[in-house]
């Protein structure tokens, strides 16, 4: 007899397998905890394009818009630069940065739907500050858990 949990896991993961189908990708929100940010990343994206990306830090629907602008930013150049600033992905003049993740251990859907050896290569989409710092800047106001490197 299977478990609950086992029942929705196994549901889950064939609804994301679908919308993969339908749009060539899916985003998956992560919600945080005391320690760590709420984190939303991309998963069958890198079939297409080679690569996934994530954001961290802000609420699922905000972070899956971000997501949804880069994709479409991407689709038309290269891809993911961690040496080109974005410019008017969010709003108020910030400028973005691209960094790559170096460990997938965050990103159990992408084993979920791929299985426990699936490889892909993940960029995190870092925002700013108010004084426009990135939390990769020593000047970065953002308390330590706000946006999460990962």
């Amino acid at each position: 007899m299977s478990k609950p949990m086992d029942d929705f896991i196994t549901q889950y993961t064939a609804r994301i397998r679908n919308m993969i189908s339908q749009h060539g990708y899916a985003i998956q929100a992560v919600f945080g905890d005391r320690v760590h940010s709420p984190y939303s990343y991309t998963v069958g994206l890198h079939h297409q394009y080679g690569y996934e990306l994530v954001v961290a830090g802000l609420a699922p629907p905000v972070a899956g818009q971000i997501i949804k602008t880069l994709v479409d930013r991407f689709a038309e150049s290269a891809g993911p630069d961690p040496d080109i600033p974005l410019a008017e992905v969010v709003g108020g003049g910030y400028r973005m940065s691209m960094r790559r993740v170096h460990s997938l251990e965050p990103f159990a859907m992408l084993r979920a739907v791929y299985g426990p050896q699936a490889r892909a290569t993940y960029w995190q989409a870092l925002w700013p500050d108010r004084f426009g710092n990135l939390p990769t800047d020593p000047a970065c106001t953002l308390t330590p858990g706000t946006q999460s490197l990962l």
